[in-house]
């Protein structure tokens, strides 16, 4: 009755049900059945000395056997544990012994309870102190098996003493129809002294085996129509795990059992368990209305899928049959909960009420693919989901996901690589391949109004895909107030002096699954002040921590397994810092990868806005890093979080006035630029006299014209490309700092060898070309051989400019504007010598002084006296 009730109620009602059970069983406590060992045991005696030291175990005890037996035909398994105690925290582990069951077809006997002590043995069974308690290990997942826990207490239990207790579990599901399956582990993470599996059933039974990691084949024995398979081993080390493995990388021995032939009988069983007999009219009513809303397969498709995840709340009562058989459809959707069995059989039987093809799957969310190479089991599988063939295509659907979003061909489900898919009569296994959208990406912008002071913060994040979805319940299931000071205190980490500056929003896409944050805050101490060789600078940093938290190392460095990676994972941050002033930053980009994962980190500086662009990108490739490549990854990864980071600065003492104001020119490079030009004046003066007398007479002459007119043209663009260098560049505070701040993030004496050999070259070009614009309009003779050298020597100057700062890394090399110089030269060069244009243009000279003729006055008397002589 009280399933139908409201949510609240429901749990209330649950509850009562619960204290009635504990209540019932609480007088039985102490007459829990005990009995001798079923004759069909083999007894191995715990071995009562050990050569293992308390240094090479764990948890404070020492597993001196672990005897595991099963019969067939009695459906009973035998267990039986010896165990040295080492510490006070072993003592906390052995003294009580608890045994977990499922009283609607499973009975405890407990047949021992020994303490060894000093050789001596201590019977406690008669003493132990008995309780049952209910126990629900996945109440956080909504889920309840009616389980028991038979817990005894064991009173006087010291260091040093062995403790053995053995009992039996009789009662299978009987939904297995008297199949058998099961598994157990070789090896532990401690080491075993001594561990015996044994599997007795009758020649009629087949008990199939499959080693995993494993090489010990079992003793095979038949007595009297019994057949039995044993497993023993002794003194067996340790096996310690790497860290942060797959949850799909089992490393330890182990062995699966199974009585079931192959896994197309074990489809036959479980597609049984999945018949429906019929839907009932209200559900029919609600697929109905379904059908109305659209005629589109995809439409309908997403509307169901919507109905089941978000109105058939997530519940599972999963106690015997219901562990494994799904209620009835009609049940689910009157009750408006379920588990996963029950959800993915009522989607696909409403789909398949549209003509839309669907059927329940069965995966394990852990093992994933692994379990394809497991002998069949019901024990293989701990999730059921839905895949859907529609237009020739795969989709999965996982029912028990609520508020998803986005088109029904793009719904993030989890890819559990492989499925176990039921349809009528059988099932097969298919391999799985989902939609791998996870997108997240973070844009921090902070906002300055003056360097020094208060920093405004926005955040947009945008979630994508499954990101999205997990975003979406994380909202709908928490405060947003607590949500947002949970932010408020992660940014506090990094900014202590932070407040909340408006309250935290977001926005909801759900067509296309984008969900975005929104978030503003004020920092009022960002930037931090620092005393650097006698030098006060002031600094603020920036660090991508969100993406930070993202990476993770494991602990175990050195390792012999791989490391798991979330996936599928692409992050993306980006950091813009908007300043009130032109800021000195080198662009930069640098890429770092290997075959698990991708990393970009590209620093970027926009003169326009004044802004500096942070962007830091992660993107995992694949779902684990295989040990082979561990070493190499890991020292990748290690490259990743040293380019984390980025620090801004300014000395004190020269940027910043003291009404905190900066300059905008610095006076004393235009100043070092007169002196160049004063000096490049008197060279021009000079060389205005240049004056070469033309190569053949002057028969005609031709005014400015032809290719000439490109040629003045260029040398006008020229002279203002290099004025409005000078004074975007040169001229700026920023050079300045370049040149004389030991603090600067740019400083380098070569940095300011490099600057001060520009600017000379920078005025005497810009003194040369004016030169060249004055000779080139009066048409001297001169022009043709002045502007050869230019063209040359521009040529030059670009090339080992260029060179000179690539070698010190200021900017990437030109390698256009080289090339286009030299074009230049070796067009303009041979122009100027072949041209007749040109020797009929430039003909003009400057006037020569006239030269007055020497006047002789001549002596007769010296006449005669030559003429006589």
């Amino acid at each position: 009755m009280f399933l139908r009730l409201s949510g609240r109620y429901s749990t209330v009602a649950f509850f009562v049900f619960t204290f009635i059970i504990q209540a019932a069983t609480s007088s039985a406590a102490n007459r829990l059945p005990k009995g001798p060992v079923p004759d069909w045991v083999i007894n191995r005696p715990v071995k009562l000395t050990t050569a293992v030291k308390a240094k090479d175990v764990s948890g404070g005890y020492h597993i001196l056997l672990r005897d595991i037996q099963f019969d067939l035909e009695s459906q009973t398994n035998y267990y039986h544990n010896g165990y040295v105690v080492f510490t006070d925290e072993g003592l906390q582990a052995v003294s009580e012994i608890q045994v977990a069951y499922d009283p609607n077809y499973e009975k405890v006997n407990f047949h021992a309870i020994r303490v060894w002590r000093n050789g001596k043995l201590i019977d406690k069974l008669g003493t132990a102190k008995f309780k049952q308690s209910q126990v629900e290990k996945e109440l956080d997942k909504h889920i309840y098996n009616e389980q028991l826990s038979a817990i005894a207490i064991l009173d006087d239990v010291r260091i040093n003493d062995i403790v053995e207790f053995s009992y039996s579990i009789t009662g299978w599901n009987p939904i297995f129809k008297n199949k058998f399956f099961n598994s157990f582990s070789l090896r532990t993470y401690d080491p075993l002294d001594e561990i015996y599996v044994r599997v007795n059933t009758t020649a009629n039974r087949k008990v199939n085996y499959k080693l995993f990691n494993a090489k010990e084949q079992p003793a095979i024995t038949s007595t009297n129509n019994q057949h039995a398979y044993t497993w023993h081993l002794k003194n067996l080390p340790g096996f310690p795990v790497d860290s942060d493995i797959p949850s799909w990388y089992d490393p330890y021995p182990w062995v699966s059992l199974s009585e079931f032939t192959n896994w197309q009988e074990f489809g036959q069983w479980a597609a049984a368990l999945y018949e429906v007999n019929g839907l009932s009219k209200k559900l029919q009513l609600e697929i109905d209305s379904i059908k109305n809303i659209s005629g589109d397969a995809g439409e309908r498709l997403t509307a169901t899928v919507r109905f089941v995840q978000d109105k058939v709340r997530y519940l599972g009562l999963e106690n015997g049959i219901s562990g494994y058989k799904p209620h009835a459809p009609a049940q689910t959707f009157r009750q408006r909960f379920g588990d996963c069995k029950d959800k993915s059989l009522l989607l696909s039987q409403m789909l398949q009420a549209m003509n839309i093809k669907a059927y329940p799957a069965l995966v394990h969310t852990d093992y994933q693919d692994q379990i394809s190479k497991w002998l069949p089991s019901a024990y293989a599988f701990n999730h059921c989901i839905v895949v859907v063939e529609l237009l020739g295509k795969k989709i999965w659907i996982d029912p028990t996901i609520s508020l998803q979003r986005g088109r029904y061909n793009s719904i993030a489900t989890p890819n559990y690589k492989m499925a176990f898919v039921l349809k009528e009569g059988g099932g097969t296994f298919v391999k799985m391949q989902t939609p791998q959208i996870a997108k997240v990406k973070v844009n921090e912008n902070f906002i300055f109004d003056n360097v020094g002071g208060p920093v405004k913060l926005e955040v947009k994040t945008y979630y994508y895909g499954s990101e999205a979805d997990n975003m979406r319940q994380r909202l709908a299931t928490s405060n947003l107030k607590e949500t947002e000071k949970s932010y408020l205190n992660y940014y506090a980490n990094t900014y202590p002096n932070i407040t909340v500056a408006r309250d935290l929003d977001y926005l909801d896409n759900p067509d296309q699954n984008i969900l975005t944050t929104l978030e503003e805050y004020s920092i009022q101490d960002l930037w931090t002040r620092v005393l650097e060789n006698q030098d006060s600078l002031i600094t603020a940093y920036f660090y991508p921590q969100i993406l930070r938290d993202r990476l993770s190392k494991p602990s175990t460095v050195i390792r012999k397994m791989p490391i798991s990676l979330s996936y599928p994972s692409n992050f993306e941050q980006t950091i813009t810092l908007l300043l009130p002033e032109p800021w000195s930053v080198e662009n930069t980009s640098q890429i770092i990868q290997d075959k698990s994962f991708y990393f970009k980190n590209d620093i970027t500086y926009k003169a326009s806005s004044n802004s500096i662009i942070l962007i830091y990108s992660y993107k995992n490739l694949r779902d684990h890093v295989p040990v082979a490549e561990a070493g190499f990854y890991l020292k990748k990864q290690k490259e990743v979080l040293d380019k984390l980071g980025f620090e801004i600065s300014k000395p004190l003492n020269t940027t910043i006035s003291p009404a905190g104001e900066n300059e905008i020119f610095n006076s004393w490079m235009v100043g070092l630029s007169i002196l160049f030009l004063m000096g490049w004046v008197f060279g021009a003066y000079k060389l205005n006299t240049y004056n070469p007398t033309l190569p053949e007479p002057k028969y005609y002459q031709n005014e400015i014209g032809g290719w000439l007119i490109l040629v003045c043209f260029g040398l006008y663009v020229s002279l203002l490309g290099i004025i409005i260098n000078l004074f975007n560049n040169f001229f700026k505070i920023e050079f300045w700092a370049m040149l004389t701040d030991t603090g600067h993030e740019s400083y380098n004496p070569a940095h300011a060898l490099l600057i001060l050999f520009e600017l000379a070259s920078n005025t005497a070009f810009l003194v040369y070309i004016a030169l060249l614009i004055w000779l080139f309009h009066q048409r001297r003779t001169s022009v043709p051989r002045l502007l050869m050298v230019y063209y040359g020597v521009n040529f030059l100057y670009i090339f080992f400019d260029n060179a000179l700062a690539a070698m010190l890394k200021i900017t990437d090399a030109e390698f256009k504007q080289i090339f286009y110089a030299l074009l230049g030269a070796a067009i303009w060069i041979p122009y100027f010598i072949k041209s007749k244009r040109v020797k009929y243009t430039f003909t003009e000279r400057l006037p020569q002084p006239e030269v007055e003729p020497i006047k002789h006055e001549v002596n007769p008397e010296e006449v005669e006296a030559l003429i006589g002589a």
